[in-house]
């Protein structure tokens, strides 16, 4: 369930289905990737539809919690949403794979994994008038999730008119030292340890930076380190973001190029 807007935006799946409306709608609605890095040192550029993904252990939360007070967006962690779903479907056979992901190296097919985004984004888009847009926090974080992605893959249930998603790609670098406290303090899961961070953090080395380099290559990177304390962290973030003309232009100014039809 999903907490009160003046809250947290935290979003997990639910059974709400949107009523038919009786002449559709146009709204220009920002996605938002968020992704992880552990590049050494990374320098700021700019994008449009915000996604965060990557790197165990990177902050992304954190950043994203925030980002959603300030700035009336919605966070939608990948990870939480599939624990919650899990906890909720603890016998579908889908709950079994997720938990062998979570336990061990491999990532959930898109597939599996884009039906709990595309709700996550309907839901978003149909339900807050005052929303901005969508933080999607852990996606794509393997070549197969981002290729899924080369066209709209909703466009039957939540129609797109224009360019594609995402808008914008917030990547927040961050050491491996400092990853692996972060990810070890936070005790998500029970069995958590640091051998499960050096297998996770492994497959990342492995599959992040295709991901990292599409969306460089796109424009729609903005880079941000993160290695410092929550407070300094934010405090880079939101000096970062005041200087993007893409994170201005999707966010601030909702000068976006596409629109959901509702």
């Amino acid at each position: 369930s999903s907490q009160h807007p003046d809250k947290v935006r935290t979003q997990h799946l639910s059974p709400w289905k949107p009523e038919p409306q009786a002449s559709p709608q146009r709204r220009k609605f920002a996605v938002i990737f968020v992704l992880g890095s552990s590049a050494p040192i990374l320098t700021s550029t700019t994008s449009r539809s915000p996604i965060s993904t990557g790197a165990p252990g990177s902050g992304k939360g954190t950043i994203c919690t925030h980002l959603a007070r300030k700035h009336s967006l919605l966070h939608f962690s990948v990870g939480d949403a599939l624990r919650a779903w899990m906890r909720a479907n603890p016998e579908a056979p889908l709950a079994s794979t997720i938990q062998d992901r979570l336990d061990h190296q491999g990532f959930l097919t898109s597939a599996e994994l884009n039906p709990f985004l595309g709700l996550a984004i309907e839901e978003a888009a149909r339900r807050d008038d005052d929303l901005r847009g969508i933080l999607i926090d852990g996606f794509p974080r393997c070549e197969e999730q981002l290729d899924s992605w080369a066209l709209w893959p909703f466009q039957e249930r939540l129609p797109l008119e224009g360019s594609g998603k995402p808008d914008v790609v917030l990547l927040l670098d961050v050491k491996r030292e400092n990853a692996e406290a972060r990810y070890l303090a936070r005790g998500r899961d029970r069995n958590d340890s640091a051998e499960k961070f050096t297998k996770r953090f492994s497959e990342y080395i492995k599959e992040g930076p295709p991901v990292e380099r599409h969306y460089r290559e796109a424009g729609l990177l903005i880079e941000i380190d993160n290695n410092g304390t929550k407070e300094e962290n934010i405090a880079t973030v939101e000096k970062a973001l005041r200087k993007s003309a893409l994170w201005n232009s999707a966010v601030v100014d909702q000068d976006i190029k596409s629109c959901f039809i509702i």
